[in-house]
């Protein structure tokens, strides 16, 4: 994997470098201090920038959306001292996004996860990304990475597995609503209940409470999620 390293900060750029050097499959192809510097050594063909979000001149972001347009574009993980940006740079689909100071293991995770996808893949995927923040983690998930989002007083409790570790579920808080998610991943969540909306490809199945209550079981969840009366009858024909 060729990899090109953008960030205006040299002690950046060579932390990156003392990380990365002399790992197996990997090679640097160069280093640049701005977005210009950077497509000039495009010819390289690097198959991942790893991009500082904020820079003189133009921005890694709207760097990384000018990569998009290329034919084979290389795949893209964000670097930044602001991790108030990872909403923002969602939109230009990046493999990852690592909050400065870069921690060894957190590179080497999200070079991982970046090795796992084609240069024409990055190109194709065209669908919004849900930002996650776990500690200092950042995960940036696919519509198919979810499985269900329940709204929690003011915050919204997501059910998830880790795209680098497909057979684990894991949870996390966020503040985006279920209408916000609704909106941005359209018709790909299912909404079963006005509190609970669920990945239709892991409702596993329907079964009724002794109180009449119509309950669903959802792979990667313990315990069994509300439907209401009224979302019962369709969530019963996409079952049977």
């Amino acid at each position: 994997m060729k990899v090109l390293l953008v960030d205006d900060e040299p002690l950046a750029r060579a932390r990156l470098r003392r990380m990365i050097m002399g790992r197996p499959g990997i090679e640097i192809i160069g280093e640049a201090a701005n977005t210009q510097e950077a497509e000039a050594l495009l010819a390289g063909e690097p198959d991942l920038v790893l991009l500082d979000v904020a820079m003189p001149g133009e921005s890694g972001i709207r760097f990384a959306e000018r990569l998009r347009e290329q034919p084979l574009p290389p795949a893209v993980i964000f670097t930044t001292a602001h991790p108030e940006h990872a909403l923002d740079a969602t939109q230009s689909a990046p493999a990852g996004f690592l909050v400065k100071p870069i921690e060894e293991q957190d590179l080497l995770t999200a070079l991982d996860r970046a090795r796992q996808r084609t240069r024409a893949q990055c190109e194709a995927e065209s669908e919004p990304l849900l930002s996650v923040q776990i500690g200092r983690e950042t995960l940036l998930l696919p519509v198919d990475a979810l499985i269900a989002a329940i709204a929690e007083d003011k915050t919204t409790h997501l059910h998830f597995f880790d795209p680098s570790q497909p057979d684990t579920p894991r949870q996390a808080w966020i503040d985006e609503s279920l209408k916000q998610l609704s909106a941005r991943f359209e018709s790909r969540l299912l909404r079963l209940h006005r509190s609970v909306l669920v990945n239709p490809r892991y409702l596993s199945g329907l079964l009724r409470t002794p109180d009449g209550q119509t309950q669903a079981k959802v792979q990667g969840i313990e315990t069994t999620l509300p439907v209401s009366r009224r979302l019962r009858p369709k969530i019963k024909e996409l079952l049977f």
